[in-house]
């Protein structure tokens, strides 16, 4: 029989429910004590029923769940902003982690969260859910063998509507930092689209658990709702390897759109796409210039599997299949992508268009599309006057955010 490993929830709202049903549910099966929820505002979430039939007890914050026990496994679903206390609180009180993405929201952050983890000792995984799915390491496993040969450039989009709730439903939803300053950085490419750029990074790693750096990025940023930071963005980074990679993502278009990628080798392509979003069915296929396909499969499917093999790294000591370190190529990009472009552009008035509870921007998906499809930037298309070219930053030597004054600004 297995060794029981007690695991600790910290979030029950957002995607906290996702984790929360999964242990409710599954817990036995893979030999899981849950011990937990740490949660300020459970006591008005439907699930609290769900909590007290299972018998499991609620906190109000971790202070007070150590203080009556402890866990081998914390689970953080936690806002952005508290991924990196959270983490290193966890650390400290000899559990490891399983933070949900991104893994914070700078890369000093990043570096605390390394030390904790080296400190005391654990592990952080992160819930990039494609990166534990066996589509994505099949793939990534015929990569690093040679077998599609070698890369040469990568690009997604996703285009995903976001309405007037999405960003009503917390205190940072669309926020560059809190009032007591702490960053938040929060867009559709640091949160809600995160995986798909994470994904690029994970896939050009040298090894299992790592991701290949950007050493350049140059971003356009633009709003068309009202928040602080962007809804809509235009990347293009390049690895040390040479390895070209450009992403676009928006909550401004009319309709959903994505996510599609496209995976170019010097002996195959390998493409994954669905236009109806990430619960329409969609593959990873390999095509190789002989003809020669190979199917991967879908890597949305089993969704937990990160859960479980964080659970199961407390027992065997065996490494996740995306740790801390394999997470920090995607917060190095988002701190860049802010450096090229520091003042986020608003789209012109006379394109944005509201229906119903939605903001949206005339063309927009359209633009981002034959950007993808020609890979450029909005600013390279050609006849889109209102796209705006972001500073080459080079992020070879990179290690702190901000380094331009304009972001620096209290």
């Amino acid at each position: 029989m297995a060794e029981t490993v007690t695991v600790a929830l910290v979030g029950a709202g957002g995607y906290g429910d996702f984790y929360l049903r999964a242990l409710l549910a599954d817990a036995a099966t893979h030999a899981v004590q849950f011990v937990g929820v740490i949660d300020p505002t459970i006591s008005g979430s439907p699930i609290v029923d769900a909590l007290h039939a299972a018998g499991i007890p609620r906190y109000p914050d971790l202070a007070s769940f150590w203080q009556a026990t402890s866990a081998q496994l914390v689970v953080i679903a936690a806002p952005i902003h508290f991924h990196a206390p959270y983490t290193c609180d966890a650390l400290a009180h000899g559990a490891s982690v399983l933070c949900e993405k991104p893994l914070c929201a700078t890369l000093q952050e990043a570096r605390t969260m390394d030390e904790a983890q080296q400190t005391y000792g654990g592990f952080v995984a992160v819930g990039y859910q494609w990166s534990f799915s066996a589509a994505i390491q099949a793939l990534k496993q015929d990569m690093l063998s040679g077998a599609l040969g070698q890369p040469r450039r990568f690009k997604a989009r996703v285009l995903w509507p976001r309405t007037a709730t999405y960003y009503a439903r917390n205190n940072w939803a669309g926020r560059l930092r809190m009032p007591d300053g702490r960053w938040v950085l929060d867009s559709p490419v640091s949160n809600a689209t995160a995986h798909y750029l994470h994904n690029l990074f994970y896939l050009l790693g040298d090894q299992r658990e790592r991701s290949a750096q950007p050493v350049s990025v140059q971003a356009e940023l633009y709003r068309a709702n009202s928040i602080e930071n962007c809804d809509t963005a235009a990347l293009r980074c390049t690895t040390a390897q040479g390895v070209e990679i450009l992403y676009y993502a928006s909550h401004a278009t009319a309709d959903i759109a994505g996510p599609r990628f496209h995976l170019e080798f010097d002996q195959a392509v390998v493409t994954y796409g669905t236009e109806d979003g990430q619960h329409a069915p969609g593959l990873v296929v390999a095509t190789w210039a002989d003809g020669r396909q190979k199917v991967y499969g879908d890597p949305f499917a089993d969704d937990a599997r990160k859960l479980w093999q964080s659970v199961a790294a407390v027992r065997t000591g065996e490494p996740v299949a995306c740790d801390l370190a394999a997470a920090t190529a995607h917060v190095r990009a988002i701190n860049g992508m802010h450096e090229s472009m520091p003042t986020i552009q608003t789209f012109p008035a006379e394109l944005i268009q509201q229906n119903d509870s939605l903001t949206w921007v005339a063309g927009l998906q359209e633009t981002l599309i034959a950007a993808y499809d020609q890979n450029q930037l909005p600013v390279e298309v050609g006849n889109v006057p209102w796209a705006r070219a972001g500073k080459v930053i080079n992020l070879a030597a990179y290690t702190t955010f901000p380094q331009n004054r304009a972001l620096a600004v209290d």
